[in-house]
């Protein structure tokens, strides 16, 4: 599975004043392709341990009707929760297409069956947990708060970096304080260690 890493610019869907004030990007997100009735399965085997059930069965209900190939994204968007939506090439709305230049910037990682596996699993675990308000302001300060070691709450790029550290990559510097634009700069960095053009992120871990 190829993992996309994009990165949002202060434009189009998310085009706001809020949005401006981060260095270059204002937001980050996962998304994947895989088939429909492997993602069903997926959905139905965390729905028991999920934090949010009845999203996880809201999600399985959209794709009753679906066959073939599916794009998911996961994200958490500002004051929201953690969620997926489905993105669609026949859709003309950037937020709802895959991503592309120019809202997007995107960094692929290859991942083997096994690092998928956990990062769907951690990902619809944690669907439905609120926003981390005071962690995403602080993300912009040279200060931060102690956290302990999963969250109950997320912001975009806390989440993107908690996924990355289940398939054992390692984060540099504070998890709990990074901007999308510092995710960015992190992933550029490890690409020659962390990225497998045959298939599977090789991870330090391993």
């Amino acid at each position: 599975m190829q993992l996309d890493i994009s990165f949002a610019k202060p434009i189009g869907p998310y085009k706001n004043l809020c949005n401006m004030i981060p260095k270059e990007y204002c937001h980050v997100e996962m998304s994947f392709h895989t088939a429909a009735d492997t993602f069903k399965k997926q959905l139905h085997t965390a729905i028991e341990h999920s934090h949010s059930p009845a999203r996880l069965e809201l999600l399985k209900k959209r794709l009753r009707n679906i066959k073939g190939k599916i794009i998911v994204c996961f994200y958490i968007n500002w004051g929201e929760t953690v969620s997926c939506r489905y993105l669609s090439e026949i859709i003309t709305e950037p937020y709802f297409r895959p991503p592309e230049e120019p809202v997007y910037d995107v960094i692929p990682l290859k991942m083997n069956v096994e690092e998928s596996e956990k990062i769907i699993n951690f990902n619809l675990k944690n669907i439905g947990k609120p926003y981390d308000y005071m962690r995403a302001i602080l993300s912009l300060a040279p200060i931060t708060l102690r956290t302990p070691d999963l969250p109950d709450k997320f912001y975009c790029a806390q989440l993107v970096l908690y996924t990355l550290k289940e398939i054992g990559i390692e984060i540099d510097g504070d998890i709990n304080h990074q901007t999308p634009l510092s995710v960015h700069k992190f992933l550029e960095s490890i690409k020659d260690r962390h990225m497998d053009t045959n298939g599977g992120s090789k991870s330090d871990s391993k």
